[in-house]
């Protein structure tokens, strides 16, 4: 072997290289949105609405990327706690669809939907709320705090955040 073989076979070498270092950094570089803050989202509920079950009615949180935001969540929400004049009245609640949780992309039209079902059995006893708060259903510990004035009468069902998947 002569040494100019030698020397286009490091070249080679070196420029297959030097390509595959620029397709890995290419790849490195498309990074995943970070877990959504409380800060990056507007956050609005739909205050009772009926759920799929005739004794439930239904807390649904849609969640919406600020302008210029996008970033993810994933899974269930943490501590619910539902409040009445300011004063907290623990739940511990049930989970549903847990093995169905998503990474869920929200930026600009995409949305992120949380479902929480709260029991309204017939002659049950309604515990007046004006508030409820959760953990938001992402790697940050943010808490956000809605509206809701429909009552809580027996252990809520939450289900993990839904939307379209990152």
């Amino acid at each position: 072997m002569n040494r100019n073989t030698v020397v286009r076979g490091i070249t080679a070498a070196a420029v297959a290289f030097g390509g595959l270092a620029v397709a890995t950094s290419g790849v490195a570089s498309a990074e995943t949105p970070a877990p959504c803050t409380a800060a990056e989202l507007i956050a609005t509920a739909g205050d009772g609405q009926q759920g799929q079950d005739p004794l439930d009615e239904q807390l649904v949180v849609e969640f919406k990327a600020k302008d210029g935001v996008h970033c993810q969540l994933k899974g269930l929400p943490g501590e619910l706690t539902f409040y009445k004049d300011g004063k907290p009245i623990q739940v511990t609640p049930k989970v549903k669809d847990a093995d169905r949780e998503a990474v869920i992309d929200v930026k600009g039209t995409d949305t992120a939907t949380l479902i929480i079902d709260v029991p309204k059995p017939q002659g049950a006893r309604v515990t007046p709320t004006d508030e409820v708060s959760f953990k938001l259903p992402s790697a940050n510990a943010d808490v956000i705090r809605l509206p809701y004035t429909a009552g809580v009468a027996e252990t809520p069902t939450i289900s993990p955040v839904v939307g379209p998947v990152g």
